[in-house]
Order: C-alpha cells, then structure tokens, then sequence
C-alpha cells in the first residue's frame, strides 16, 4: 500500500465532502421548495429512524475494520480483506434479523415512533433495504483503513448525482399526490443514493480482491477470533450511537410537540421543526466537511502511529487537527451570525428561516470540535470513554430540551444543544490531554480566535452598509453582503495572526504531518 499522509487523505475528503455538500445542497433546496415546511418535517419524522438503525448495525464496524486494517497493514500484514467480510456477514445477519422484526410490527413502529400513518409506506421501504446498506460498512472501512480514500470517495459524489437525478426524473409523477408520495419520493431518492454508493466501493472491494488473491489466501486467521476481536470493538462504539440516535429520535419526536406547549399549534409547530431539520441545520452543518473529514483519516492515522510507537507524530496530529477545527469552527459560526438573512434568503427563499439560522449558527464550532475529537478518541482506542462522554452530554441536552423549549421555544433548544455540546468537548479534551500529554494553548487557540470571530463579525456587519447602491430586495445584494462578510472575517483572522503564513503552507503543503 502507498502509505498517504495525513494532510493528503483529509484534503480528499474534504474536497469529497465540499462536492457532496453543494450537490446535497441542490438536493434539498429542491426538496424543500417542492414540499414545503409540512413534507419537510414529514420526512424528517422518518430519517431518524433510518439513521438510528444504520448507525448502530454499521458505525461500530466500520471503524472497527479501519482500525484493524490499519493495524495489520503497519505490520505489513494482509487480513484486512478477511476482517471486512466478517464484519460485513456480521452487518448483514444483525440487519435482516433486527429489520424483520420492525417489519411484523410495522403498526407499533409507526404509531408509538413517528405518530403519523403517512410515514408507513416510506418506513416499509427502509425496512428492506438498511440490512445490505449496513453490511456494506464494513467494506468502506476497509478501504479508509488501507487509507485509500479514493474509492469511498466515487461513491459518495455517486451517491449524491444519483439521488438528485433520481429525485428530479420521477417528481413529476408524485407531483400533486400529496404530502404522503413527496415523502416517499425523497425517502426513495435517499435510498437509491445508498444502494448506488454501496454498490460502487462492492465492486471496487470485488476488484481489489481478485488482484491480490493469493496475499488474500495466505492471511488466514481464526474465524471466531476475529469475530471477538470486532466485536470487542464495535460493540462499544455500536452502543454509543444506540444511545445517541435514540436520544436524537426522541428530540426529533419531541420538538414539534415541545413548541406545542411553547404556543403553536401541531401544524406551526411541524412546519417549526421542517425549518430547523431540513432547512437551518443543513446550513449550519455544511462546513462539517473538514472536521468530518479529519475524523474519518485520524482513526487509521492515529492507529498506524501508534502501532508503530509513533506517539510524537499521533501528537502532532491531534494537536494541529484541533486548532485547525476551532479556527475553522469559529469562522463558520461568525459567518452564519452575521449573515443569516442573507444566506436563508438566496436559499430558501420566502421561507422564514433566517432566524432560526442565526440563532443555530452558535453550535456550529462545538458540534466541528465534536466531530474532531470523536476521530481523535476512535484512533486512541478509547470507545467506552466517547460512550461515557456522549451520554453525558446528549441526557443534560435532552433533559434541558424538555425543560426549556416549552419556555423559550427555539432559542431554548440552541441553548441545550451548546449546553450538551460543551460538556462533551470538555469532558473529550480532558481525555485526550490525559492520555497523549498534549497541552492547551488558551491564547492562541481560544482568547486569539475568540477576540478576532467578534472583531471580524463587527467589521463584516459595518460593511454591509457598503451595499446601499444595490436594489434593496436584489439576490445580487445578499451575495455581495455575505461574500464581503466572509472574506472581511477571514481577513481578521489572518491580520491578528490566527491564521498565519506558516499555517497555510503547513496545512497545503509538504511540511504537513508525514
């Protein structure tokens, strides 16, 4: 294998994760300005059962596999083909039994969950095919732990192009059938994405297996062994997303019946919900790529290094992973703050998301360092420690949820979800500090980035009077406000030394981590 950096396997992911970010974003925006705020929360009563069920049958094994891979590949061992169809058959066997049994109580699932007779036919086709798109997991692991980021890659822009030609071609025939067939179109284009990007790493898994058959044949190990040494492993981090995606399934059915008791009727308080799920939150998490990016590479890296006793390169990369996550998180956040309006508007416009944007922007640099320090602790090994720290931060979350938004509505539920967000970092950084030595810079990575995010929104919010010649309700005003706002704020990072020269060509060039 031709072992990549660090820096180059979490630029192809980012790169990866921009292209499937805008693609997505065509995705929803068409979705969501054909269904409206209804259809939207709709569909967004159904995802989160379909990602509770993939999360917890695949997230565990596919890091799992990424990290054993990485492992044996730093031994110059070849098993990790044998690990990732165990891993899969494993998937795939937990799947099938676990989905037919949702299937004969499909009637209890969708009256005690969704609570909407309209999610049955869309829950059914779910049902039938999260089994081979979870087994499936196993595969990308494979090749995330090789770090081949390539072939996983495809699949995700094969993914997105697929379900928005999918979506596209058959609106027409559910056009006019109503709320009921518009969420089931979207929950067919998702699942035709999935089917599209499993099947491509498959086949590229089929095609790398036959090449390196007799490597392959001469890595046999214990069945039974690695079954324990999997399980071992994605048990712990398979019950960490249980808990999460219960606990986000139950906020999801939750909210619109929080903002009930918050003044709204069920129908406001459903359209509510459709604006914060399926409109402001996809915004908020756009930037995500980087982080999300960084997660999945550390894992392979971090296990790779410290596999071969190289601590002082796992250090490296975790310090410079952090700091790059905050400084990016705090732009983002900034950006999003300042600009609202202008960003709800040239997307969904006539929606009224501009405030629920603003006020959710504020999470945006705590769920990226969560999604950093997840990769971070996954590499170090550490799945009942995330299990512990998750927990923790996602019942204050709920309970807070519960509490708040029936007093403040929306702005109650930001302020739990940073509440829950803090207590996860903290809790995240204080084991890492723990266990690699690694020290907190507060001046340069907080005080400094902190000073220049409210500096550079101020400035931002100043120049957009700068707009007044542009015709007042024009799209060319909102581009030319958010785009002067953004760089204005980059500027400020770079001017009071956030962002230095020697960091750019660190994180683009050949002195990025080996």
């Amino acid at each position: 294998m031709a072992k990549r950096s660090l820096k180059y396997n979490t630029a192809i992911l980012s790169v990866t994760g921009f292209i499937v970010k805008v693609i997505g974003f065509f995705y929803r925006i068409f979705i969501a300005n054909s269904i409206g705020s209804e259809g939207l929360g709709l569909y967004q009563l159904v995802t989160p059962i379909y990602s509770l069920l993939v999360l917890v049958l695949a997230a565990g094994i596919q890091i799992a596999v990424s990290r054993f891979t990485a492992e044996e590949t730093s031994k110059k061992a070849e098993k990790g083909m044998r690990i990732a169809n165990l891993s899969a058959a494993m998937a795939l066997t937990a799947g099938i039994i676990v989905c037919a049994i949702l299937l004969m109580n499909i009637d209890t699932l969708v009256f005690s969950f969704t609570g909407d007779e309209r999610t049955r036919r869309s829950l059914i086709y779910i049902l039938v095919l999260v089994p081979p798109i979870a087994a499936a997991s196993a595969y990308k692991g494979y090749f995330y732990g090789r770090q081949e980021m390539i072939p996983n890659s495809v699949a995700q822009i094969l993914e997105q192009v697929s379900k928005l030609v999918f979506v596209v071609l058959l609106y027409d025939s559910f056009k006019g059938k109503g709320v009921e067939s518009m969420c089931l179109l979207a929950v067919m284009a998702m699942l035709f994405g999935e089917v599209v990007n499993v099947s491509t790493v498959f086949i590229v898994f089929l095609s790398r297996k036959i090449r390196i058959k007799s490597k392959y044949h001469t890595a046999r190990t214990s069945g039974i062994k690695t079954v324990k040494k999997i399980f071992k492993v994605a048990a712990p981090i398979s019950l960490n997303r249980l808990i999460l995606s219960v606990i986000g399934t139950a906020e999801s059915l939750v909210i619109p019946r929080r903002l009930v008791l918050y003044g709204y009727n069920m129908q406001e308080s459903l359209k509510t919900f459709g604006r914060l799920s399926g409109m402001a939150a996809p915004l908020v998490f756009f930037p995500s790529m980087l982080p999300g990016a960084l997660a999945t590479a550390l894992v392979p890296a971090i296990a790779s290094a410290f596999a071969s006793k190289k601590y002082y390169v796992a250090n490296r990369q975790i310090s410079q992973s952090i700091k790059v996550t905050l400084t990016m998180g705090l732009i983002f956040t900034s950006f999003f703050a300042c600009c609202s309006r202008e960003i709800a508007e040239l997307i969904y416009p006539g929606q009224e998301v501009g405030k629920i944007l603003y006020i959710l922007s504020f999470t945006g640099v705590f769920i990226y360092l969560q999604q950093t320090m997840l990769g971070i602790l996954n590499g170090l090994s550490r799945e009942k420690t995330i299990l512990i720290n998750t927990l923790t931060g996602s019942i204050v979350r709920f309970v807070l949820i519960w509490f708040l938004m029936p007093l403040y509505g929306i702005e109650g539920y930001v302020f739990s979800s940073i509440a829950g967000s803090i207590i996860v970092v903290i809790l995240n950084f204080r084991e890492i500090i723990k266990i690699t030595g690694i020290s907190l810079d507060i001046r340069e990575w907080l005080l400094k980035p902190v000073v220049s995010a409210l500096l550079g929104s101020f400035i931002a919010i100043l120049l957009k009077n700068l707009s007044v010649f542009l015709p007042a309700a024009s799209k060319l005003r909102l581009v030319f406000n958010s785009g002067i706002s953004f760089l204005t704020i980059v500027l400020v990072f770079f001017l009071t030394g956030v962002i230095k020269r020697d960091d750019i060509a660190r994180w683009t060039g050949k002195r990025i981590i080996k």
